[in-house]
C-alpha cells in the first residue's frame, strides 16, 4: 500500500491533487484541518501504476525517497512542487546517492543556464526588490570577470537607495574598474554607448518594489534603452508565495533567469525554488558568502541537490562552498 500526504488551502483542492497524482482509486485515510495553512489529506493506493509488479522500490531505494522527501520539506518546499519532485524520483529503479536520486528529478523541472563567464555583446542588468543583493551581485560578477582577465565595465541607475552607488563604487575602486552612472534612460543608453568595447558590462539596477506596475514599468524603460539581459537576485529563506510574486513580476519585466542569493544567511531554499518555477526562470547561480573574491556559484542539477540534501554531519548543517563545487 502505497500512502501519500496533501496539504491544500480547501478540501476541494487537497481533493484535487489526491486525484492528479493518486488517480480516482485512492482511499483517503485521513483529514486535518492546518491553522493558517487549510486542510492535510491523508490518501492510500493498493497499487501504484509507476511501480513494478514487485511490490514497490527496493528497500534501499525507498530509503534513499524518504531522506530525499524529508530533506525537502526541511527547506519548506510547497507540497505541489515537493510532490512533482517526489513523483519523478519514484520511477527510478536505481540511484548511486540521494543527492544523484535528487538531481536527476531537479533537471527534469528546472532549466539551468549559470552566467556567461565568457565575452557577451549584452549587458547583464540585474534586478531585484530591495534588499535582495544586486549589488553585491554585480560586484561578485565584476570581480570573476577582472580575475578571468576580462576587460569589465559597471553601470549603476541606483539613485534611490541612499549610498548605494557609494557601496558599489567601493567594489569597482578595489577592481580598478570605471563606475558610470546614469539617472534616466536616454542617460543609459549613452553611458552605454561609451562602454561597448568592454568584454563584460554590467548594470546595477534601483531597487524595485514588485507590487507597484509603476516601479516595474520603470524598470522596464531602464532595460529596454539598451541592449542587456535582466537577471533576477532573489533571496533564500523567504515565504514561497512571496518568492513566487516576485519572480512573476520580474519576468513580465523581462527577467529569464534567476540567482539565488543570501545562502550566506538563510538555510532554506523551497521559497526561492518554488519562485524559479512560478516564474518560468532558469536557475543560474547562488551567492553563498559576502565575501567577494568568492564569486558566485554555478547551478547544475547536481551542486543544487547537494544544496538541498544535508549533509551527514549533522541534519541541519549548511553545505559549504568546497562541497557543492567540487
Amino acid at each position: 500500500m502505497r500512502l501519500k500526504t496533501f496539504t491544500a488551502p480547501t478540501m476541494t483542492e487537497a481533493m484535487a491533487l489526491v486525484k492528479e497524482h493518486m488517480g480516482t482509486d485512492a482511499i483517503i485515510v485521513s483529514t486535518q484541518d492546518i491553522p493558517g495553512s487549510g486542510v492535510r489529506l491523508t490518501a492510500a493506493l493498493d497499487h501504484d501504476p509507476d511501480i513494478e509488479e514487485d511490490g514497490g522500490p527496493a528497500p534501499a531505494l525507498q530509503e534513499q525517497l524518504d531522506a530525499v522527501e524529508a530533506a525537502l520539506t526541511r527547506h519548506n518546499l510547497p507540497e505541489r512542487l515537493r510532490i512533482r519532485l517526489c513523483d519523478l524520483m519514484a520511477r527510478e529503479t536505481a540511484a548511486a546517492s540521494e543527492q544523484q536520486l535528487l538531481a536527476g528529478a531537479l533537471d527534469e523541472i528546472f532549466d539551468f543556464a549559470p552566467l556567461p563567464e565568457k565575452n557577451t555583446p549584452r549587458a547583464l542588468a540585474f534586478v531585484g526588490p530591495p534588499g535582495s543583493g544586486k549589488t553585491l551581485a554585480v560586484a561578485k560578477t565584476a570581480a570573476r570577470a577582472v580575475m578571468k582577465k576580462r576587460k569589465v565595465s559597471v553601470l549603476t541607475t541606483d539613485y534611490k537607495r541612499a549610498g548605494g552607488i557609494a557601496q558599489l563604487e567601493a567594489f569597482t575602486r578595489i577592481l580598478k574598474i570605471d563606475l558610470h552612472q546614469a539617472k534616466s534612460p536616454d542617460e543609459l543608453k549613452a553611458r552605454f554607448g561609451e562602454i561597448r568595447d568592454a568584454d563584460v558590462m554590467l548594470i546595477d539596477t534601483a531597487s524595485c518594489n514588485p507590487y507597484l506596475e509603476t516601479e516595474i514599468g520603470t524598470l522596464c524603460e531602464f532595460i529596454r534603452a539598451v541592449p542587456s539581459e535582466p537577471v533576477l537576485v532573489n533571496p533564500a529563506g523567504i515565504d514561497a508565495d512571496e518568492s513566487a510574486d516576485i519572480a512573476n513580476a520580474f519576468a513580465d519585466g523581462g527577467a529569464t533567469r534567476v540567482m539565488i542569493s543570501r545562502l550566506d544567511v538563510a538555510a532554506r531554499l523551497g521559497g526561492a525554488l518554488y519562485g524559479a518555477d512560478s516564474g518560468n526562470l532558469s536557475l543560474c547561480n547562488v551567492s553563498m558568502t559576502a565575501q567577494v573574491a568568492d564569486g558566485l556559484t554555478a547551478l547544475s542539477p547536481l551542486a543544487l541537490a547537494k544544496l538541498l540534501i544535508p549533509s551527514h554531519r549533522a541534519e541541519t548543517a549548511k553545505p559549504s562552498l568546497s562541497e557543492v563545487v567540487k
